[in-house]
């Protein structure tokens, strides 16, 4: 396998491993925390399970910080797809929401640490490491939490070597000039 199978040349059809898929409550327009909009091409309702979930930065509106509560359809989803065997990802605040699913209770998990204060007070069960970049949890380390918005290169990166191999990970970090984030996030905080 190498960079070009996992993604597929150019107008062909990929013979990746990977079959990603944008879900969410319902089909239709969804704007992400960073303004990237995305279009749901299939419902929670429609998934019965999948191997990965990866749950993006959600947006924290305006200062008003996270509202516990507000997804519960979402929650029980991804409660669902994690005893279904999926390992469950979370890209920066993205924790906020996998953490409502109790699955973290006295796990470790990263999140931005610009929100690792609020984290910490919404989710006092989760043990927060603000300064690393990927924390790796779960007994058969099936959640996976990212540090920041753009450390979502490093979690794909982890999950490409984890389910195709350093190899393929390595050309596809070369491929698209990524760099892991070895001295994890501390460099930004200070």
């Amino acid at each position: 396998m190498n960079a070009r199978a996992l993604m597929g040349p150019a107008g062909e059809a990929a013979r990746s491993p990977f079959q990603v898929e944008i879900v969410g409550e319902s089909v239709g327009p969804l704007q992400l925390a960073s303004g990237v909009p995305m279009h749901v091409q299939r419902s929670i309702d429609s998934v019965e399970a999948s191997d990965i979930v990866i749950v993006p930065s959600v947006l924290l509106r305006g200062g008003a910080g996270w509202q516990k509560g507000r997804y519960p359809r979402i929650v029980e989803w991804l409660q669902r797809m994690h005893a279904r065997g999926a390992v469950l990802c979370s890209a920066c605040s993205g924790i906020f929401l996998l953490a409502e699913t109790g699955l973290y209770d006295g796990k470790d998990a990263t999140v931005h640490f610009g929100y690792a204060r609020e984290f910490t007070e919404a989710h006092p069960a989760v043990t927060i490491h603000p300064e690393r970049v990927l924390v790796i949890s779960g007994a058969r380390e099936d959640l996976v939490s990212s540090g920041a918005s753009t450390t979502w290169h490093d979690m794909v990166l982890y999950l490409i070597a984890r389910y195709a191999g350093a190899t393929d990970a390595q050309e596809v970090a070369r491929l698209y000039a990524l760099q892991w984030h070895q001295d994890g996030l501390t460099p930004f905080i200070t």
